[in-house]
């Protein structure tokens, strides 16, 4: 079972993990669970297609914030539309942007500038976890890239400096960057599974995210760990393929609690729910993370 009480003291947590391991389902309820206990809650993602808006019943969100449950707003981000937001809301300069720009003219923009896409989305994420002059927001969870891609956002805002952006985005994107490295206000939330591939990928990618990233690792989760066959099952060609399953998820289990136990980091184990039904039931994150 998880607890993730602990993880909602911070303003923002970014979840992450291989592609297809239930990374968004585990964002959801994480979003889900902390909005149930009382927090002001926005559920990010950055997707061609809106995938956490659906799990709540609701239509995509178009960049906009759009509430899903009480407490609970998700919203989904996106490089042009970030680009906008940055010259018109946080520079102030809403004509400088009608006048200059079109929808073509900001993605060949965005594009011609290395870095310049992922610090403005980290910036975003900044803004609604401890800008917001409104402070709308307790928690910001962040249904991130997959791991590959995830460890490159990480690491953009140092790389940015080090380019030499200058005026106003080389200050922000150092806030962005202190903000990231406070253990207190950030962390990461990485999701596995019990598969001997997932594992090695895990334990291969946690001490990059730990060396590499300002955010650090605040929580390994172990997603989909199946339940041992029930004994009238075991003779049964179903039950035996059920066993060779769970054995092989033990012996994943095993070696990433060994890997973590060097890297000093423990983990939560969520169990195989197999199906979920859409919308998500107004107590399921609460129930998961009690299995």
């Amino acid at each position: 079972m998880l607890d993730p009480s602990g993880l909602f003291a911070r303003k923002l947590l970014l979840v992450t993990g291989k592609g297809g391991i239930g990374k968004t389902l585990v964002a959801a309820a994480l979003g889900q669970q902390a909005a149930a206990l009382g927090k002001r809650t926005l559920l990010v993602e950055s997707a061609a297609c809106d995938q956490l808006a659906p799990l709540f019943g609701s239509p995509d969100t178009d960049h906009e914030e759009r509430t899903v449950a009480p407490n609970l707003d998700c919203i989904n981000l996106l490089p042009p539309d970030n680009f906008r937001a940055y010259v018109t809301k946080y520079l102030g300069q809403r004509r400088l942007y009608d006048t200059v720009f079109s929808h073509k003219v900001v993605s060949s923009f965005i594009n011609t500038i290395p870095g310049l896409a992922e610090v403005m989305l980290l910036g975003r994420l900044f803004y609604h976890a401890e800008l917001d002059k409104a402070g709308v927001y307790d928690l910001v969870v962040f249904d991130a890239f997959a791991s590959g891609h995830f460890l490159s956002l990480m690491t953009t805002p140092q790389a940015a400096i080090n380019a030499g952006f200058g005026g106003p985005l080389a200050s922000e994107t150092t806030r962005v960057r202190d903000f990231l490295a406070d253990q207190s206000k950030t962390g990461i939330v990485y999701v596995a599974t019990p598969a001997a591939l997932v594992v090695s990928e895990t334990l291969d990618v946690l001490p990059q995210l730990q060396a590499k990233s300002p955010a650090k690792v605040a929580q390994v989760v172990l997603n989909r760990m199946p339940g041992q066959p029930h004994l009238d099952l075991i003779n049964t060609s179903s039950g035996a393929y059920l066993q060779r399953r769970f054995i092989a998820a033990t012996e994943a289990e095993k070696t990433l609690s060994a890997g973590l136990v060097e890297l000093g980091l423990t983990y939560a184990a969520l169990p195989d729910l197999g199906f979920i039904d859409e919308p998500l039931a107004p107590d399921f994150a609460t129930a998961f993370f009690a299995l």
